[in-house]
C-alpha cells in the first residue's frame, strides 16, 4: 500500500513560498535559451558508453510550445522525446523515449534528489484529497526523468517506473533514526507542497538503472 504523504499544519510561517507559474516559466525560458542542450548532448555520451545506444537528433522534440498537443504531453510529464538507436548500426532500439525535465535552482548547492510526493496538500480540514507529486504520479506517462543541478554541472537520468515503485515499496524513508521528519514543505495561496529529499547513494540502489553524469 503506498505511504500516506499528507501534511496536517501546511501554512507554516518558515515555509517557503512556491510559485507553479513562475517555476513553469522558469523551466521554458532554460529551453528557449537552449541552456539544456549540453545536459542533453553529455547524456547521449553517456548512453552510448552504459547502454551502447545514442539519440536520433532527428527525432528530438521539445515539448514546451502553446499548442494544446504540447501542453498535454507537457502535462503528462513529457517535456521531450526522442529515439534511442544502437550506436553502430543506427536501428531504432526505443522508438519515442520521453524524458521530464527537472532543473534545480542554478544559485542553489543543493546536491542531492528532491522528489516531489505530493504536489498539493490542501490541510487537515479540507475535504479535497492531496493530489500526488511528479515522483509518485500515476498518470505521468514519461519514461524517466531528467534530474539537473546547474550550480554542480550534474545531472542524473532516472526510470521513472523504478522510482515510483521504490516510492510505493517503502523503500525511500521520510524520517531519520530519530523519528525527524525529512520532508520539506514548500508553501503556495491554498495549498502545500511535499518532496522529499534523496541522497545519490540511495536513489542507485532503489534505482539501479540511474546514471548519474557532468556536464559542460
Amino acid at each position: 500500500m503506498a505511504t500516506s504523504y499528507s501534511v496536517k499544519q501546511p501554512y507554516l510561517r518558515n515555509h517557503k513560498t512556491h510559485d507553479f507559474q513562475k517555476s513553469l516559466e522558469f523551466e521554458k525560458n532554460i529551453i528557449q535559451r537552449g541552456d539544456h542542450l549540453p545536459v542533453i548532448h553529455a547524456l547521449n555520451s553517456t548512453l552510448e558508453e552504459k547502454w551502447g545506444l545514442s539519440i536520433d537528433y532527428d527525432s528530438f522534440e521539445d515539448n514546451y510550445g502553446n499548442d494544446s498537443t504540447s501542453q498535454f504531453k507537457n502535462r503528462a510529464g513529457v517535456d521531450a522525446s526522442f529515439d534511442l538507436v544502437d550506436v553502430s548500426t543506427r536501428k531504432v532500439k526505443q522508438k519515442g523515449f520521453t524524458i521530464d525535465y527537472k532543473f534545480r535552482n542554478p544559485e542553489e548547492n543543493w546536491n542531492d534528489f528532491l522528489a516531489e510526493i505530493v504536489s498539493q496538500d490542501f490541510g487537515e480540514y479540507s475535504n479535497r484529497m492531496p493530489v500526488p507529486g511528479w515522483a509518485i504520479c500515476k498518470h505521468k506517462i514519461n519514461d524517466a526523468i531528467l534530474y539537473i543541478l546547474p550550480y554542480h554541472k550534474k545531472a542524473a537520468l532516472i526510470m521513472r517506473s523504478e522510482l515510483k515503485d521504490g516510492f510505493y515499496k517503502g523503500r525511500f524513508r521520510t524520517t531519520n533514526s530519530a523519528g525527524k521528519d525529512l520532508r520539506t514543505f514548500a508553501k503556495n495561496k491554498g495549498w502545500t507542497t511535499i518532496s522529499l529529499p534523496i541522497d545519490w547513494k540511495r536513489l542507485t540502489k532503489v534505482c539501479p538503472t540511474t546514471m548519474i553524469f557532468k556536464y559542460e
